[in-house]
């Protein structure tokens, strides 16, 4: 087997695996979300609420901090498999993906700052307006204000990535189709409505289109047969 399709082999795999591995941590991210909306009737209420979920803010923040790593780790991979076709689009695309990372870097420390102060309250009875509670108050508002600049940078990913097919390589169609058709809803939504029906189900289309994705990418890496001098297709 010739060197160069040897490492475009490689290259194909690990694309795949890092996208499907970067969409599943956002899942998990999502899904172990803490909800800092606090909607109780009083502010010891949501003192209590947020003292009571400490270990779940704990494990929502690190999920956040390893899904922006292998989103990060995913944007040099994500250039070198498509270096070839449109640059331009692609650099800009990488700078999405970049954005993606720190976004939920950022939710992710603020995440864990939250869960810092909140283990510090157990004993003791703060009040409104203190130091204290005004931390926690602006670094939930720094969570909810990245995780919304994160998720109009995944939407703006991945309307590109896809658009980039009719163009470019032949990406899986009904994949390409699932997230073309969903990103843009999720970048709405985003902003209008987080928790609208819509918001949850076009993430959840917009999912399911990049891991068809990531999987053709791995299979097409797998395939050992390949015309020689022929650039490998994306259909």
């Amino acid at each position: 087997m010739p060197q160069e399709r040897r490492n475009t082999r490689i290259i194909e795999i690990a694309t795949g695996l890092l996208l499907i591995l970067s969409v599943l941590m956002m899942l998990a991210a999502v899904l172990l979300g803490v909800d800092y909306t606090l909607p109780n009737a009083t502010f010891s209420e949501d003192i209590d609420f947020l003292r009571d979920s400490v270990s779940r803010q704990q494990v929502s923040a690190v999920t956040w901090l390893v899904a922006s790593g292998i989103i990060l780790v995913f944007q040099p991979v994500y250039l070198m498999m498509f270096h070839r076709f449109q640059v331009g689009v692609h650099i800009l695309n990488s700078l999405f993906i970049l954005a993606m990372a720190f976004s939920f870097f950022r939710v992710g420390l603020s995440g864990l700052r939250i869960a810092d102060i909140t283990s510090q309250l157990i004993d003791t009875d703060p009040e409104l307006g203190d130091a204290i509670t005004t931390e926690i108050l602006m670094s939930i508002r720094q969570v909810k204000l990245f995780l919304k600049l994160g998720l109009t940078a995944f939407g703006a990913f991945a309307t590109i990535f896809t658009v980039a097919r009719f163009s470019e390589v032949k990406f899986p169609v009904f994949g390409s189709t699932l997230t073309f058709l969903a990103a843009p809803v999720v970048i709405t939504f985003t902003w209008l409505n987080p928790d609208h029906i819509l918001m949850t189900s076009s993430l959840a289309v917009a999912w399911t289109g990049l891991l068809i994705i990531g999987a053709r990418f791995v299979t097409l890496g797998l395939k050992e047969k390949v015309l020689p001098g022929s650039l490998p297709e994306y259909s």
